[in-house]
């Protein structure tokens, strides 16, 4: 990274810029310029260079400022100042106390006295900083059938799961691992004989699955009818059956069906239907995917946009996971990222949880996490005497889970595809508006 990178404090306070920075390891000359001043910091990996006494205490009059702007020169040469280099949270508490700012709450046990006296000779770089554990990258296990059916079992109001209705004359191939692969998928099939029983609401999608052509022969104006009036709610619907004739595909165009597909040759549940099936299971989760918002494209200012891309370019995912779960480490003593996956949720990696790798995967259709998947908001308390609190303490190692948990999604312009989950043991969470917007921001880099 060589650009020159700028913008407003108004979209990044400068305590919030100085986490960030801090977190992925940059290294380079910060300036900010605010009424209260101007301020010119080094950043040595990630590391503050401390500067001298009154220096500080000018600093910490200007970290108070929300209006002003920033400008980082990536790999500037910084005359050092300081033999002592300090993580971004030591150094906020730092610059705070010595220009009288409230302490704040994410302060660690720095001597901050024995700072400002120039009394601390010791490189203090990684102090106060999370161990992180990356778990294997492993796929999900068939376990999870177990829990989901466990769940359906004892607590079903704790399911979310996609509404699919399912046309179909046969239905057969529906009732076995068809149904069963769309369940794990987060995916519950409702299955009609007949294009009238269809429900008016009620659904999230609709498949109209035929094998024949003859199916529909003498009630034309029923499956027309369904798919406008489906459509005009904006309920996808994926046409599967014979597609030879021209005039029938160009008139279910006309009606607003979403997607047409071949139906499979011959048994749907034998190997020649696998791939068409396949490709069915595909379409639906990109048509769903489709109904849900897009998460951190429009709620990142450009310039903040532009700043992370840039702090993270040429990153390996890793290294980016390790800076998010660093920034998030300033504000919750807990932390870990989920991935959003076809058939799982799977943690990737996290701090202060007693991450188990053997049993790292919960199912989709678990509504604690679900809704998060579904609607890209954030959640910032839950019943922590739920069932679905209670398997993702069990995922992450602890016993349970206080009800102050934060759920933030992290996402691209597809929707949401991975999740930062994170507490600070009991005590109410501080606010989690910057580590919201970064972690939304992040969502493309790691999945």
């Amino acid at each position: 990274m060589a650009r020159v990178l700028s913008g407003s404090l108004e979209h990044l306070a400068p305590p919030a810029l100085l986490r960030l920075i801090s977190a992925t390891g940059a290294t380079g000359v910060l300036d900010l310029v605010t009424d209260a001043g101007s301020v010119r910091l080094g950043v040595r990996q990630g590391g503050i260079c401390a500067p001298a006494d009154n220096d500080l205490r000018s600093i910490g009059q200007v970290l108070r400022c929300a209006k002003g702007a920033y400008r980082f020169t990536p790999e500037a040469a910084f005359p050092e100042v300081s033999d002592v280099i300090l993580d971004a949270s030591d150094f906020l508490v730092a610059a705070s106390e010595a220009g009288r700012i409230r302490r704040p709450s994410y302060a660690s046990e720095l001597d901050v006295d024995a700072l400002i006296a120039g009394e601390v000779l010791q490189v203090s770089q990684a102090l106060g900083r999370p161990e992180i554990h990356v778990l294997p990258d492993a796929p999900a296990e068939d376990p999870l059938e177990d829990l989901l059916s466990d769940l359906e079992a004892t607590a079903p109001e704790e399911l979310l799961l996609a509404q699919v209705g399912v046309v179909a004359v046969d239905p057969r191939v529906w009732r076995g691992a068809l149904s069963q692969e769309f369940r794990r998928r987060g995916w519950n099939v409702e299955l009609f004989g007949v294009p009238t029983d269809v429900p008016a609401e009620g659904l999230d999608l609709c498949v109209v699955h035929h094998q024949l052509s003859v199916t529909r022969t003498g009630h034309e104006e029923d499956w027309i009818d369904l798919v406008k009036r489906l459509a005009g709610r904006g309920v996808p619907v994926v046409w599967m059956g014979p597609l030879g004739d021209a005039i029938w595909v160009a008139r279910l165009v006309e009606a607003g069906v979403s997607f047409v597909l071949p139906a499979p040759q011959g048994d749907a549940t034998g190997e020649a239907g696998q791939r068409p099936m396949n490709a069915l299971a595909s379409v639906v989760d990109r048509l769903l995917r489709m109904n849900r918002p897009a998460v951190g494209e429009t709620d990142t200012p450009r310039a903040v946009a532009e700043l992370v891309d840039s702090l993270l370019h040429e990153v390996s995912a890793d290294e980016a996971l390790g800076a998010l779960l660093q920034l998030a480490a300033t504000e919750l003593h807990r932390g870990a990222v989920f991935s959003v996956e076809d058939r799982a949720i799977r943690c990737r990696a996290g701090y202060g949880y007693r991450l188990n790798p053997g049993d790292a995967s919960l199912p989709r259709g678990l509504g604690l996490l679900e809704r998060t998947i579904n609607t890209g908001e954030a959640l910032f308390e839950i019943n922590a005497s739920g069932r679905g609190a209670e398997h993702l303490a069990a995922v992450l190692g602890v016993s349970h889970l206080p009800a102050s948990t934060a759920v933030i999604p992290m996402g691209t312009r597809t929707g949401v595809n991975g999740i930062l989950v994170g507490d600070r043991d009991g005590q109410p969470l501080p606010d989690l508006d910057d580590l919201t917007m970064f972690a939304r921001r992040l969502g493309g880099v790691f999945f």
